[in-house]
């Protein structure tokens, strides 16, 4: 609970302390182009991140840092254990990224007005026309020059082993050839769901070597999801079975 308490407290003084920053330069204010909008915009969500686990006493490892690029487009495949995954990418990645995520995130306090101001993007699942269009315009951003993170299980899962990468996503990155930076994250949901309250700890994420589709081969291309969470497996054991 006291962990609950720090790092709400953390997020209301980081929001009222932005908010004319973020209405200034919030995604779709005319008077700026999104890349600089949402150039000063990530970085302030980069200082809630920080904030966030700082508060929380969360310490992120990571583990090849180096691999990270300067700058995109780049694609960014990542598992997903945790609403804390998102912290924790933003606390690590400079280049200002949007993310694809559920409807959901739309909804949920503070966290929702930063998604909007980045103008990430929404999916519902439910819906494979939304889906498509979510998809479809994710293309158009990273043709654009703009990196995008997906999490292409569709949902959280807590074990060793991750769920199936969905294909769909994966045309993110056929349509647009951008460079797939694979990512592993381990042990976020034990700082908030495994108890339903933040609790101090460590987590971990292992960033793997950017992937260039013109260096693969043909059977790799053509089963890219599947090779691609083979990778994001192999990473996620690293930091599994090595803390």
């Amino acid at each position: 609970m006291i962990g609950n308490i720090k790092v709400l407290n953390a997020m209301i003084i980081h929001y009222i302390a932005t908010i004319g920053e973020r209405k200034k330069y919030s995604y779709g204010n005319l008077k700026y182009n999104k890349k600089e909008s949402r150039e000063h915009i990530y970085k302030a969500a980069q200082s809630l991140s920080r904030n966030m686990l700082r508060a929380g006493g969360i310490t992120v490892e990571v583990f090849g840092h180096e691999n990270l690029p300067e700058r995109g487009p780049v694609l960014y495949v990542a598992n997903h254990k945790s609403i804390f995954d998102t912290v924790a990418l933003v606390s690590l990645i400079n280049d200002p990224v949007i993310f694809i995520g559920k409807k959901e995130v739309a909804k949920m306090p503070i966290v929702g007005k930063w998604f909007d101001a980045l103008g990430n993007i929404y999916i519902d699942r439910e819906d494979i026309r939304q889906s498509l269009k979510a998809i479809m315009r994710g293309i158009t951003e990273l043709k654009e020059g703009q990196s995008v993170v997906i999490f292409p299980e569709g949902t959280r899962a807590h074990g060793d082993e991750l769920k199936e990468f969905k294909e769909g996503s994966f045309k993110l990155a056929t349509k647009t050839k951008v460079p797939i930076v694979p990512i592993a994250i381990q042990d976020t949901y034990k700082v908030f769901e495994e108890k339903k309250s933040v609790q101090k700890g460590r987590v971990y994420v292992n960033i793997g070597k950017a992937i260039y589709q013109e260096e693969l081969g043909e059977e790799e291309l053509k089963k890219l999801p599947q090779h691609i969470q083979a990778v994001v497996q192999d990473l996620l054991k690293h930091i599994t079975f090595n803390h």
